[in-house]
């Protein structure tokens, strides 16, 4: 009994070493505008739509985006060596779609970066990106690993919902002393 008890634990501390070191990077992926911001951390492949639920950004038309991303290497000996860092925002169907849009569809990509590195144990590549989404719809910010030289690859995503920017703004007047303007009266009398 006591050999029994004493295997279990030490299965379980291999086991979880051995996906320790199996794992070789980090990455968080964040999304701001003026009023709000969305951080996604690393989920793997396969699934190509991974194993998290996606974090979902809600924005205006024509609202400034910034994206910054961030990939560490956290192998503690092992330098990632020609991995490509690809990231790009493409239009989807639906919030939490599983399937990956076609980029070779250039209708679809509003914006698509990639940088090819050799990145030493420990150490963080990452860029920064401003944009504006012009069109109503739903879209996927993305940035993954590729060619990492392990058996699955590593990406953070979220989902961006684009609202119409258009709201009808309140009728104003001016004010003809001062020019300034203030909103009409609605029940003015004529």
């Amino acid at each position: 009994m006591k050999l029994q008890i004493m295997i279990l634990p030490l299965v379980a501390f291999c086991a979880s070493s051995r996906l320790a070191q199996a794992e070789h990077a980090k990455i968080t992926l964040e999304a701001r505008t003026r009023a709000n911001s969305v951080t996604a951390h690393v989920d793997q492949t396969p699934p190509e739509w991974g194993k998290n639920p996606r974090p979902v950004l809600k924005l205006k038309a024509g609202e400034t985006l910034r994206i910054q991303c961030i990939y560490t290497n956290v192998y503690p000996h092992k330098t990632l060596e020609n991995m490509v860092v690809h990231l790009y925002v493409a239009r989807i169907k639906r919030v939490g779609q599983r399937a990956l849009p076609d980029l070779s569809d250039l209708d679809n990509v509003v914006l698509e970066t990639a940088f090819d590195l050799d990145l030493k144990p420990g150490k963080k590549a990452g860029q920064q990106n401003r944009i504006k989404l012009d069109e109503p719809g739903v879209y996927l910010l993305r940035v993954e690993s590729r060619n990492s030289g392990s058996d699955h690859e590593h990406f953070s995503a979220i989902d961006l919902v684009v609202e119409d920017g258009n709201e009808p703004e309140s009728p104003r007047t001016k004010t003809p002393a001062t020019g300034d303007s203030k909103p009409a009266d609605r029940a003015s009398k004529p």
